[in-house]
């Protein structure tokens, strides 16, 4: 502090809010150290460690479950069908035709947009530097 400020009596409103927080900084210290809030801490920890065991047991009891076991075996042979289905085939390849055309689609459309882009950043010849017999751009 510097003597200007010790001279100066301070401001009761400035005064009062550091006191006020002070007292909030000391009520929310005695708050989270109280032993009644370290108990809630406890029980919503136990609460949370049975749940999670709980859940745990119940999914190790589903795994072992034969109507689990009995669902991913018919799932398993159901992608196992659907792989060797003509119909799956038959999909994959025109599957595969459609993204062959639309890339060649997209090869030609950049090509155009290159050479436009081509044209228009090369600089314009005047009629005196066109060759005599050749044919004008216009």
């Amino acid at each position: 502090m510097s003597k200007e400020q010790k001279n100066q009596s301070p401001n009761p409103y400035v005064q009062e809010l550091n006191d006020l927080g002070k007292k909030f900084g000391q009520l929310i210290k005695a708050t989270l150290e109280s032993p009644q809030l370290q108990e809630v801490r406890k029980e919503v920890a136990d609460g949370f460690q049975s749940a999670i065991e709980d859940i745990n047991e119940v999914m190790v009891k589903a795994r072992e479950s034969d109507v689990t076991k009995d669902v991913v075996q018919k799932a398993a042979r159901t992608v196992e069908d659907m792989k060797a289905a003509p119909a799956t085939e038959s999909i994959k390849g025109g599957l595969m035709n459609a993204l062959h055309t639309v890339n060649k689609e997209l090869e030609e459309l950049l090509q155009r947009m290159n050479q436009s882009k081509q044209k228009s950043d090369a600089p314009p010849q005047s009629q005196e530097e066109t060759p005599a017999g050749s044919p004008d751009n216009s």
